[in-house]
């Protein structure tokens, strides 16, 4: 008779499942919009190709983000670790529009349902994904591995960038907002904010002048260095996809330096995964893309090993 299946009602005026409706079934149930349910997560349908094609006109190795988790779990799951035994740090933007999908609520999150498996997240970072929680959390994060059997750590480093359907780097349509708020919707908003501020001082940023603004004051700060280049861009999307990077490579600095990511703060005999790229987000109601740079662990006996190339293999 196979395998039982589960099975939600979704409504096809709204686009949303219908509460109380879910069932398992060995088929297809009929008649009515019934759509699969695999893992207890409800299935998304991908997006149309004309998207992935304009997300890689500008990030060529981006993938969707529901298959980038999915494929962390599994890469994970074959160096020795099942998902459920791995606490994950999640340091991305605490934007809104990166909030998690939820498999009976339609909310507005892009990060993907698959990164759910995973214990956490604990919640490392802060405006544009810099990990603003700094030593601190890495100790923190650190303490929260299982301890009754040999667990494990996975900290994600994105920050992320918004790329409409119609091809806008550095905006999207969000719910709720009209087609003409949508073109001047920023994202990273805080990354706009933080190139604007750099194009109109002269001098790098003073945290005095920043009081109860740390984490803007960060982005600034991380920015400053690179105005002429910046200023040598023509567009806005060039300027926000040079300043993402920018970000990303002062959150992995930090989290693969001295003061980061060790034996002193996330504790002696821990396997630590890492993964550093883009989150990379879209209107309302489409999937969101992941861009990897890199993938290491720091293993038991303190080393980094460079996984990149066998991560990226089956990605």
């Amino acid at each position: 008779m196979g395998k039982l299946k589960a099975f939600a009602l979704k409504n096809r005026r709204t686009d949303e499942f219908i509460p109380g409706s879910l069932i398992k079934t060995y088929k297809q149930p009929s008649p009515g919009p019934w759509v699969h349910v695999i893992e207890g997560l409800i299935e998304r349908s991908p997006n149309p190709t004309d998207y992935d094609n304009t997300v890689k006109s500008t990030y060529p190795n981006a993938v969707s983000a529901e298959r980038f988790g999915t494929h962390a779990k599994d890469f994970i799951k074959s160096k020795g670790y099942t998902p459920d035994n791995i606490v994950l740090s999640d340091s991305i933007c605490s934007d809104d529009i990166d909030g998690p999908i939820y498999s009976d609520v339609s909310n507005i999150g892009q990060t993907p349902a698959s990164q759910n498996q995973f214990l956490g997240a604990f919640m490392s970072g802060g405006l544009a994904g810099y990990p603003h929680t700094g030593i601190l959390g890495i100790q923190a994060w650190g303490s929260h591995v299982t301890t009754t059997t040999q667990g494990g750590l996975f900290m994600i480093n994105m920050p992320h960038i918004g790329i409409s359907r119609a091809g806008d780097v550095g905006r999207i349509w969000r719910r709720g907002k009209s087609e003409a708020q949508s073109l001047t919707d920023n994202t990273c908003g805080a990354v706009a904010t933080a190139i604007n501020w750099v194009a109109a001082n002269s001098s790098a940023p003073d945290s005095a002048d920043f009081l109860n603004n740390y984490q803007y004051y960060t982005l600034c700060d991380i920015l400053f260095p690179f105005k002429l280049d910046l200023a040598a861009l023509s567009t806005y999307a060039e300027q926000m996809v040079f300043a993402t990077e920018e970000i990303r490579s002062a959150g992995d600095s930090f989290l693969t330096g001295a003061e980061g990511i060790t034996a002193g703060t996330v504790g002696p005999n821990i396997d630590t995964f890492y993964c550093t790229g883009t989150f990379i987000n879209t209107d309302d109601g489409f999937n969101a893309y992941v861009d990897v740079s890199e993938f290491k662990k720091y293993n038991s006996v303190g080393e980094w090993e460079d996984l990149t190339t066998e991560f990226l293999a089956g990605l």
